[in-house]
């Protein structure tokens, strides 16, 4: 075991090691001290970085285990490169830190005695929950001991849905070429990982946006909720869904909420919601919303410095989640759940205007249940109250934009689907809303305790 889990480790130091060298090497880390704290975000970025074009190679039969070392070797050696040409000034100078940064420091604290307690659970439950070994190990399992045929066997359908992307399997094959097996219970560190990595991201996203204690309760609230922990180490697709949503839409609402020209928020805003498109099918959704969300917030007197960025990173993110949609349309890979030509159709949606009540009771009942979520629902209403009392409006416009599509569609999804209404809701409604869950908590800092311009916390 021992063993196994050290491979595990190098390959998720490589992750970060990756994502340094990307942001060192795209100038988002420079001499500036400043910049450094950006490095949190490194580990999941560097992750996005190779998992994403190895999923896709995999389908053309290439391991993913040796398209993701050649693209980590040529990021590390452009990061390299440029590392040499800067002038490092040396450790920053330490300041005596306000009390807000230290109640976040604190609540910080917190957050990481939560995940290290929760880490040993992770590394000894046996992979039993049906959907992560029926479909989500099985696949992964695939691509690492038969790569010659995962393309061919993952579109016959003996594995699990197959206009499911190829994300989640991706980081779990390459957890099991690092292990050197197949490991159905050790790769459970994989999944604590993708929690210590949102924890760093998000508080790396947020920095010098909104205040520490904001940005420490928000990330407390979400990760001591007990589904996601809870959901997270059945190693379903739903709570790393959710957390590369909640990390794209914070970098999106980051960006949007003080444009300075840096462009490091929204190469995150493309990279976290491309992995959200290719770790589940609704992640496309969520993405869709996301993007139409950073346009229409950028509406105002500075339209045209704002539009141009945006537009760029929209389109960055389409580029990077249609191929799998060109993929699934040429060799005809559709879900037998519903059709979502359906949705445009009047007459259908009428005639099946029965199951849009019970889907939105269940679904409102599940985001009411506190001893699932805590407060999160009650705690995004009055952030996004806050946040137009106080005239922030862009944020405010983000967040309503995001939240209003995000659930609409997942309302429209289960109202088209073909399955029975109460088996279907039953069986997926309290997984399906942990993005939006996620996706509103992470706004709260930026819509209640954001930073004005030039405000500083140490």
């Amino acid at each position: 075991m021992a063993l196994e889990l050290s491979g595990l480790i190098v390959v998720n130091i490589a992750y970060a090691l990756v994502g340094a060298a990307a942001f060192v090497g795209a100038g988002w880390v420079t001499d500036d001290p400043s910049t450094w704290r950006r490095l949190g975000a490194a580990y999941l970025f560097g992750l996005v970085l190779l998992v994403v074009p190895a999923s896709y190679l995999a389908l053309l039969g290439i391991p993913v285990g040796l398209s993701a070392a050649l693209i980590g070797v040529a990021v590390l050696g452009f990061g390299g490169w440029r590392v040499r040409r800067l002038v490092w000034p040396g450790l920053p100078k330490i300041r005596r830190p306000t009390l807000d940064a230290a109640a976040g420091a604190g609540l910080g604290v917190v957050t990481l005695i939560l995940l290290v307690y929760a880490t040993r659970a992770f590394l000894v439950r046996p992979l039993i929950d049906w959907d992560s070994w029926a479909i989500w190990a099985v696949k992964a399992r695939l691509l690492y001991e038969d790569h010659s045929a995962a393309p061919v066997a993952l579109r016959s359908g003996l594995y699990g849905q197959t206009p499911y992307p190829l994300g989640l399997p991706t980081i779990q094959a390459l957890g099991f070429g690092a292990m050197g097996r197949f490991d159905g219970t050790l790769i459970g560190a994989q999944f604590i990982g993708l929690a210590y990595g949102f924890a760093a991201a998000l508080w790396s996203l947020l920095d010098r946006r909104a205040r520490p204690t904001a940005i420490g309760l928000a990330l407390l609230a979400i990760l001591a909720a007990p589904q996601v922990l809870y959901q997270l180490i059945t190693h379903y697709a739903d709570v790393p869904l959710g957390f590369f949503v909640g990390l794209g839409v914070a970098a999106g609402a980051a960006w949007t909420s003080r444009v300075d020209h840096d462009h490091w928020l929204l190469a995150c805003f493309v990279a976290f919601l491309a992995m959200a498109g290719l770790t589940k099918s609704e992640g496309l959704l969520f993405a869709a919303a996301a993007a139409v969300a950073l346009v229409i917030a950028q509406i105002g007197p500075d339209w045209r410095s704002r539009a141009r960025p945006a537009l760029i990173a929209v389109g960055a993110l389409a580029a990077t989640l249609l191929p799998w949609r060109i993929y699934c349309s040429a060799y005809g890979l559709t879900t037998p759940d519903y059709d979502l030509g359906n949705a445009l159709r009047p007459g259908y949606l009428h005639t099946h205007s029965g199951r849009l009540h019970p889907v939105l009771h269940e679904l409102w009942h599940q985001l009411e249940t506190t001893q699932n979520w805590g407060w999160l629902v009650l705690a995004t209403g009055l952030g996004l109250l806050a946040g137009l009392l106080h005239r922030r409006w862009r944020v405010s416009v983000f967040a309503s934009v995001w939240l209003a599509l995000a659930s609409g569609g997942l309302i429209l999804t289960y109202w088209i689907s073909t399955l029975p209404t109460e088996n279907n809701l039953t069986n997926s409604s309290f997984r399906t809303i942990v993005s939006l869950l996620i996706g509103a908590a992470v706004l709260l800092p930026l819509l209640i305790a954001p930073l004005e311009q030039g405000s500083r916390t140490q």
